[in-house]
């Protein structure tokens, strides 16, 4: 396959999407500043119980969460709060 100079299709004009990703409800989700937001809650040193509604609440000024999802955004919040942080 040869480059269209034109459209400029090389490899070096393809850029990686470097948002972090979330999977909620089986499809990956870019989130804005996710790791930020991870560190930044964990720095708080929050009560279990409060965590997750804290996370939701940093995503949601940051991006567009659906309020049908909230719930299934918390839930996947957690589950990788959890597993950068035990």
């Amino acid at each position: 396959m040869g480059d269209c100079r034109k459209c400029n299709t090389g490899l070096e004009s393809i850029q990686m999407d470097e948002v972090p990703k979330l999977t909620v409800k089986g499809k990956d989700i870019g989130i804005n500043e996710l790791d930020s937001i991870m560190n930044d809650i964990r720095e708080r040193n929050l009560p279990a119980d409060a965590i997750g509604k804290a996370l939701l609440d940093e995503v949601n000024r940051r991006d567009y969460v659906p309020p049908s999802m909230k719930e299934q955004y918390e839930i996947a919040l957690l589950d990788e709060y959890r597993r950068r942080f035990g």
